[in-house]
């Protein structure tokens, strides 16, 4: 599950949580690859252009010094899907592994939650240390339970969507799906997780730091020697202006 931004940070945009039009194009290419090739030469050809498909995106954005982070991830589902294909020999196994991690994604957070430690609350604190006590918080532990709701109802879609797509052998409609449901479902996700932590467990702004306060150990400091005045005694014979 992605993190949470410190509840001070401006709202991120749909666009920038999902990595803009050029994320959705490098998530959905390898598999329209896949997809197309499959259904024209077969599917070992298919997996071989979905993962240099994939490999090469990850190359475009090393050459251009682009974050490479969305997209070596991408090139590494991109292989285990298309290794699973190869050993079930048939082109919906290269869906099974999302499949299967949307399974587990339902699971782990349902298991959270009913235990009390919902996952997102360990993302809160992880990215902010005043959200280090949410389980003491019965404001902050509810938004994270909450927020962690969230990602099981993102999971759980996605599982039966491509479930029900995959039990009826429907590779075009799982790729359709599988693009769908993908990064502009996390964004959407995302912006709800971040509105439901900024709406039911809001904090405190940071306090100021010491150079951005003008009181020092209790004394204050004379407005003469903001202006560049001295502040010292005034010795005999001299007088200040």
């Amino acid at each position: 599950m992605p993190g949470l931004p410190a509840p001070e940070t401006p709202p991120t945009t749909l666009s920038e949580a999902i990595g803009g039009p050029r994320g959705i194009i490098d998530s959905s290419l390898p598999t329209v690859a896949f997809v197309a090739v499959n259904a024209q030469a077969g599917l070992t050809a298919g997996i071989v252009v979905a993962v240099v498909t994939a490999a090469a995106l990850l190359v475009l954005r090393i050459v251009r010094r682009e974050p490479v982070q969305q997209t070596f991830s991408g090139l590494f589902a991109v292989g285990f899907a298309a290794f699973v294909a190869s050993r079930t020999g048939d082109a919906k196994g290269f869906f099974l592994p999302g499949i299967a991690k949307n399974a587990a994604g339902v699971v782990v957070a349902l298991a959270s939650v009913a235990l009390r430690r919902p996952v997102l609350g360990y993302l809160m604190a992880g990215l902010d240390r005043r959200y280090t006590g949410w389980r003491d918080d019965p404001r902050q532990r509810r938004a994270a339970a909450l927020a962690t709701l969230v990602w099981a109802a993102v999971f759980g879609v996605r599982f039966v969507v491509q479930g029900v797509l995959y039990l009826a052998d429907q590779d075009g409609w799982l790729a359709a799906a599988n693009i769908a449901l993908g990064l502009p479902l996390f964004g959407v996700a995302l912006l709800a997780s971040f509105a439901i932590v900024r709406r039911l467990a809001p904090l405190p702004p940071q306090p100021p730091s010491p150079s951005d306060t003008s009181v020092v150990e209790g004394e204050v400091i004379a407005s003469d020697r903001l202006a560049g005045e001295p502040s010292g005694p005034v010795e005999p014979g001299h007088s200040r202006r």
